[in-house]
């Protein structure tokens, strides 16, 4: 009785010795750097794949090295018919099996970005987003100048292009909204739309943050006094309706032409947005600081000139004129030496 419940115990203990030893091979197989895989890598899973499936094709672009090991670890894991979720995913170089798996099971896919500058025109953000690989669907022919939000947006394999838009649009409408309600009741601003034309100019004229509350009060003091606002960005907007770049400066003929876009003609605000402005430009167009200014030009240095008169306005016009043609003769006789140079060495 006693040697047979000796053999029982050793039986036992041999199997639960087996088993423990199986699942630390399975442990350690499963966790261990996969060395096969030795490049980064994006796999995509479609949908309706099985387990099975998506093994197959892990071996076929060599990821794996045994998918039937693979396959069989796998449901002794997860069960007989783990599901797996459909996407892209990123396999970094020696991923390890268990990393694989799990990142497919919990649908931990991969994120692609599409960034849309400030100050960008709508038909620039549709090329962006119609260029942004992953992304299926067609884009609107158009949409609404100055409607969607500048930011970077992530978005995984498969997302609608259309629903990209939506999402850019839904983050403009609500930032506009939550800024609207903490404006300075003060500024002649009465419309959201409003605002968003003034920002979308304020945008246009500087890329310098330390520069947009002032460009601000610029254009708020000339609206409280009747005064035209004068940019030339919407000069610019009215012959390439955000498009394409004006390939030549603007000219006396440009600044008389009768567009509704064109603030040296019209008083107040165009008719509509002349790019899509970022968060900084709205609030400072919807809580400008005060100022005095009625004036700016650039200051040939990157940044601008802030004048309370016109006297002080033309003054530093001339400076930044007489900077601009010495600059160009700098140049100029730059030009003339190389080419001098370039026929001494014929």
């Amino acid at each position: 009785m006693t040697e047979k419940f000796l053999k029982a115990c050793a039986t036992i203990s041999i199997a639960v010795f087996s088993y423990l030893a199986i699942i630390i091979f399975i442990i350690i197989y499963f966790n261990a750097p996969n060395s096969y895989h030795h490049k980064d890598k994006r796999f995509i899973i479609d949908s309706g794949m099985t387990l099975r499936q998506v093994v197959e094709k892990l071996y076929d672009e060599k990821i794996i090295k045994s998918p039937t090991t693979f396959l069989y670890i796998s449901q002794l894991i997860k069960g007989m018919d783990p599901k797996v979720h459909y996407g892209e995913y990123f396999f970094e170089k020696n991923i390890s099996y268990y990393k694989i798996l799990h990142k497919m099971t919990r649908g931990n896919v991969f994120f692609r970005k599409v960034t849309i500058a400030e100050g960008l025109s709508s038909i620039s953000a549709l090329h962006a987003i119609n260029r942004s690989a992953g992304l299926i669907g067609q884009i609107p022919e158009s949409i609404k100048e100055g409607s969607l939000l500048p930011e970077t947006y992530f978005y995984s394999y498969n997302d609608t292009k259309s629903g990209m838009i939506r999402r850019m649009q839904e983050s403009m409408t609500k930032a506009i909204d939550e800024m609207w309600e903490f404006r300075d009741q003060s500024i002649p601003i009465k419309t959201k739309e409003q605002a968003i034309i003034l920002a979308s100019i304020v945008e246009k004229e500087t890329g310098l943050d330390s520069e947009r509350d002032k460009v601000a009060s610029v254009f708020i003091n000339r609206l409280n006094k009747g005064m035209k606002l004068q940019s030339d960005p919407t000069i610019i907007y009215s012959f390439t309706m955000g498009d394409k770049k004006l390939e030549r400066t603007i000219r006396l003929s440009d600044i008389q032409n009768n567009s509704p876009y064109n603030t040296y003609h019209v008083y107040g605000l165009p008719p509509a947005a002349i790019c899509n402005p970022g968060i900084a430009s709205l609030r400072a167009v919807l809580n400008p600081i005060k100022t005095d200014y009625l004036f700016f030009v650039a200051s040939g240095k990157g940044d601008h000139i802030f004048s309370r008169t016109l006297q002080e306005h033309n003054f530093s016009v001339a400076r930044y004129r007489s900077l601009i043609k010495a600059k160009q003769s700098e140049e100029a006789s730059g030009d003339l030496i190389n080419s001098q140079e370039q026929e001494i060495n014929q």
